[in-house]
């Protein structure tokens, strides 16, 4: 087992923002060179982790996707608390929150308003621990569409104009339907998520992918 120089954990709303999400990370390491990812094993909680390493530091990556089955607040922070923080309390922790604001009023959504600011509430009460919240006012696929040339890129057709519409994944969808193709969320959107130019998602974004959490030496980059 690494001795570990710093922890990371991801509370995911659902499995696409996983996929983003540690797209986003890899691309971020790629302009480290000396940095590598690893996918490990955890025989202390049976779980796989990530860990993102140089020689001289190394940094544990832990996920939880709330999933498609309702979850309580308390679930995701007995997570972090149990499987994060008590597993390696001697270092500190840094957790970003991925969520999108505008699922909450929906009947279907994990988390209903609310529910996140008791979250950040339940993880820091954690000692060595800050947070950084990357809610989007949006869906995932609203950010994915800021490079709208790499998702018609993808598809390999010329650049057209975003339906209009107020969800993103509703407009996603139909530009995929229009061309003659399907668009799948999850782990099957993992092509199209790593074809698509971060640089440009990250300028065009609100999302504080390069904002420093309260108290932290850690960020996204």
């Amino acid at each position: 087992m690494n001795e570990f120089t710093r922890g990371v954990a991801f509370i995911f709303e659902g499995p696409t923002e996983h996929v983003f999400y540690f797209s986003m990370l890899e691309h971020y390491r790629t302009k480290h060179g000396d940095y590598k990812i690893t996918k490990e094993l955890d025989r202390r909680t049976n779980e796989y982790i990530y860990v993102i390493s140089n020689n001289t530091q190394a940094v544990i990556v832990k996920t939880y996707t709330v999933g498609t089955v309702i979850a309580h607040t308390n679930a995701s922070a007995n997570w972090f608390k149990n499987n994060c923080k008590h597993q390696n309390k001697q270092i500190d922790w840094t957790v970003f929150l991925c969520y999108d604001t505008d699922s909450h009023s929906k009947d279907v959504s994990q988390f209903q308003e609310g529910d996140w600011k008791e979250l950040k509430k339940s993880i820091k009460k954690n000692k060595r621990t800050s947070i950084i919240d990357l809610a989007a006012s949006a869906d995932i696929e609203d950010i994915m569409l800021l490079d709208i040339d790499g998702v018609c890129g993808f598809l390999g057709i010329p650049v057209c104009p975003i339906p209009p519409g107020r969800k993103g994944k509703t407009k996603m969808k139909k530009i995929f339907r229009e061309n003659g193709f399907c668009y799948h969320e999850g782990e099957r959107a993992k092509p199209l998520v790593d074809h698509l130019n971060k640089d440009i998602i990250i300028s065009k974004s609100s999302i504080p992918f390069r904002a420093n959490a309260s108290n932290s030496r850690y960020d996204f980059e």
